[in-house]
Formats: C-alpha cells, structure tokens, sequence
C-alpha cells in the first residue's frame, strides 16, 4: 500500500466512525484501490511528456473512486471538479535504445575463437555472452568447472566460455564500453589522428 492510501484509509475510517456506517466501512476499505497514474490527459487525450508538470485528482463515479490525469489546460479551464487532487510530474522517460544484435554476434564469434584470451577479453566475452542470452540468441546448457556451455540458438552449436568474476568497480566500466560497442546509432565518426 503507498504511504498516500494509507493515509486516505485513514481518514476514510475516521470519516466512517463519525458517521457510524460500520457495515459500509468494511466493504469499501477491502476495495479501496486508486489506479495508477495515465500515459495521457483524461479530457483531451494527449500524450504527457517526460517529466512535465499535471494535476491527478481522485473522481467519484457510481458510488467508488477513480483517478484521472490531466493536462495544466484541460486542469485550468474550470470543468475539472475533483473530490480530492494534486500536481504531480510525469517520470522521466527513458529512451530504450536498440542493440545491434548481429553486430554483437559477430563480436562474440570473434572473442570465441581466441584461444588464450586475456583476464579482460574473458570479461567482455562472458558480459556479450549475458546480453546474447538476454536477446535469445543463445541459451545456457550447463556449466563446468568455471565455464557456461552455451547454445546458439539458431543451429545448435554449442560454445564453452570461462564465467569470470567481476568485481562491481569494474563493471559500470565494462558496461560502459559495450554500450557505445553496441549501441544502435550511425556509425561513430572516425577517431581523429
């Protein structure tokens, strides 16, 4: 339960105490329930952006609460008569980048065929390896002795790679490098001389 049901179950409770309605209390504190916040305005349906400023209020319709989101016009023009509101803010959207998954195949591949591969490379590998998994590409098959035996999931090819430890200082690090490796974006521009 969010700290503001709390505190609005509260209130109704005393509410229902003063005017002495005990049967009708406990029907309505089983289904009290306010929806989630809108992706839109209830009145003009447009789309909130990231992070901007509206008001939610709660309605009573047909003897039960509801909530509606609003923009600051559609709040402002003076049809809008809430039992109960508050100015919130829309969280801040994310913008779901795309990996280039062939990319990071072919990368994988490549890291694969190295016979002695460094302490850094096995990291990387089994990190690419973890997002591959992720994207269904490859599937986990057992495990041995410090490797995962891995599976490509287009033919069947089964793959042994070493499944380090890394340590948290150096993964926001790793992370970081194979984000701008995979990032789906126009080619990076050349690295000047």
């Amino acid at each position: 339960m969010m700290y503001w049901e709390a505190g609005i179950s509260a209130f109704l409770e005393r509410v229902f105490d003063r005017i002495g309605a005990e049967e009708f209390q406990g029907e309505i504190m089983e289904e009290w329930k306010v929806g989630r916040r809108k992706p839109t305005c209830s009145k003009c349906e447009r789309e909130f952006g990231s992070e901007e400023v509206h008001f939610s209020g709660i309605f009573e319709v047909e003897a039960r609460f509801e909530r509606a989101d609003f923009c600051i016009s559609c709040w402002e023009s003076g049809q809008v008569h809430p039992f109960s509101h508050w100015k919130t803010v829309t969280p801040r959207k994310v913008e779901r980048r795309l990996e280039d998954i062939e990319a990071m195949s072919e990368f994988f591949q490549a890291l694969c065929r190295e016979e002695n591969p460094t302490p850094l490379r096995q990291k990387v590998t089994y990190l690419t390896a973890l997002l591959l998994m992720r994207k269904r590409k490859l599937k986990l098959s057992g495990r041995e002795k410090g490797h995962m035996v891995l599976e490509r999931t287009r033919d069947g090819v089964q793959i042994r790679i070493a499944e380090p430890w890394i340590e948290d200082s150096e993964l926001e690090g790793l992370r970081l490098d194979m984000d701008r490796l995979f990032a789906s974006q126009e080619d990076p521009e050349p690295a000047s001389a």
